[in-house]
């Protein structure tokens, strides 16, 4: 597995679709809510779903202890503490080579294309 560090451009894209998925469910809480909540829930399930494994299958993880990059699961990317620094997005996530919990960097996968 090969990562690189998040361009400009990643980190733009993300935020559109994460604005995109606010607006997705801003709206359908204005015109499905309160009669018709159960479909205004699944809507937010599904985009949650999506973003989160669209999330997912772009990124990878980089140990600032010991270095080594690995990928994580659905559930994994969709509980961990998320943030956003000086360098960069990280997630706190515990290492799966030296077992240490961290700030672990999100790194952009080589072969993504989108």
């Amino acid at each position: 597995m090969k990562g690189t560090k998040p361009e400009r451009g990643d980190y733009l894209r993300s935020i559109a679709y994460i604005l995109f998925y606010v607006l997705i469910i801003g709206v359908g809480a204005v015109l499905l809510l309160p009669r018709h909540w159960y479909l205004w829930a699944v809507i937010v399930m599904a985009g949650l779903i999506w973003l989160v494994n669209w999330h997912r299958t772009q990124t990878l993880y980089q140990c600032p202890n010991c270095g080594h990059i690995y990928q994580i699961s659905f559930w994994t990317d969709l509980i961990s503490p998320h943030g956003v620094d000086k360098d960069g997005g990280w997630l706190s996530l515990h290492c799966p080579n030296c077992k240490q919990r961290r700030k672990t960097r999100v790194l952009k996968r080589a072969n993504s294309n989108q």
